[in-house]
């Protein structure tokens, strides 16, 4: 083999536009409330908790202008402030979980309810 930097001829495209529609648009796109919901959750989750408040203000200012702009189309359950609210829920009961998993004199049937109620907003947030 030579010292040539040459790329092989015989594996490219016979255009170079194909690029583009390999790493163009994605086959689906979410909506911009969706992504912001998803720093929420996460930036919420790990305890950025100034962060979270930031986006959690986007998100309302995302639904309202959404409801301004057809009140009728969406429906109640697919408000993101509401999925934010429901991810709070979860994280908090989380939360209190472990903490009380931690402590050596936890009641075990106090455990059992709190483990419920972890999976009862999981499940909230989840189906939601």
């Amino acid at each position: 083999m030579d010292g040539s930097a040459e790329i092989p001829k015989k594996n490219l495209p016979a255009k170079p536009d194909v690029i583009d529609t390999d790493v163009g648009t994605p086959k689906y796109s979410r909506r911009l409330s969706d992504k912001v919901l998803a720093a929420f959750n996460h930036a919420y989750a790990v305890g950025e908790l100034e962060v979270a408040a930031s986006l959690r203000e986007v998100l309302a200012r995302l639904d309202n202008a959404q409801a301004e702009l057809d009140p009728h189309q969406r429906r109640d359950s697919a408000i993101a402030l509401s999925q934010a609210d429901l991810w709070i829920e979860f994280v908090e009961a989380r939360n209190d979980y472990r903490a009380a998993c931690d402590t050596e004199a936890s009641d075990p049937i106090a455990l059992d309810c709190m483990l419920e109620v972890m999976k009862s907003a999981y499940h909230r947030w989840a189906t939601v």
